[in-house]
């Protein structure tokens, strides 16, 4: 039997362990920093509702003489067998979760954000600044995620593709947001983004900010 000491032991050597794993794990791509003192700097917007989320970039964000309505691209990923096809019930939840399947990639440019105009509501909205380098390199990584460049559909001003990798369990929404935010330099952990509840904790951790608030969406 194991004695009290060789299980505190244990515990400190498995939770130095887990330290070094997450300390790892969270730190950015290449070295790479999200910002630096006195740098310019770029806007990323995060959208979370209750299921889905959403990256956005302002169009012409240093375009400040600019008297046109302020317009996002936006990037979002899903299962396309539920989201393009229909096909859900519980059969579409076992499918998209325990089964590698097809995915899209949605790219939309709108007037208003994800966190805005949801029909699932409550929503939050992240506002996130990193520098130029590391927006573009985050815009690469996005661009990417996509396997080929000819539509499969398109709804209002999303176009859907084909994406480079399945939808399952480990690779939802979350996790794809979680992957493209790390290439930016931002201290997320993509196998932790499992659901809105940990990707919302580690964006809160990441780059607090006053501007990151939940938003209230009236009923349709």
């Amino acid at each position: 039997m194991r004695t009290r000491s060789q299980t505190a032991c244990i515990s400190r050597i498995t939770a130095i362990v887990f330290l070094f794993l997450t300390v790892a794990c969270t730190s950015p791509v290449g070295g790479l920093q999200a910002t630096s003192p006195g740098a310019p700097t770029r806007t990323i917007l995060v959208s979370l509702d209750t299921w889905h989320a959403m990256i956005a970039f302002p169009i012409n964000e240093h375009d400040l003489s600019s008297s046109e309505s302020r317009m996002y691209e936006e990037w979002g990923y899903a299962e396309r067998a539920w989201y393009l096809e229909g096909r859900q019930g519980l059969g579409g939840i076992i499918r998209a979760l325990f089964w590698p399947s097809e995915g899209v990639v949605e790219v939309g440019h709108y007037d208003r954000v994800w966190a805005d105009r949801t029909p699932q509501p409550p929503a939050e909205l992240f506002t996130l600044l990193v520098s130029d380098e590391a927006y573009q390199r985050l815009k690469r990584h996005l661009r990417k995620t996509i396997a080929e460049e000819t539509p499969l559909a398109s709804f209002d001003r999303s176009v859907f593709y084909p994406a480079a990798r399945p939808y399952h369990l480990f690779h939802t929404c979350h996790q794809y947001a979680a992957l493209a935010l790390r290439e930016a330099g931002l201290p997320i952990v993509p196998f932790w983004a499992f659901h809105r509840t940990s990707l919302a904790w580690q964006l809160r951790r990441a780059a607090p900010s006053p501007e990151n608030h939940p938003v209230t969406v009236p009923p349709a």
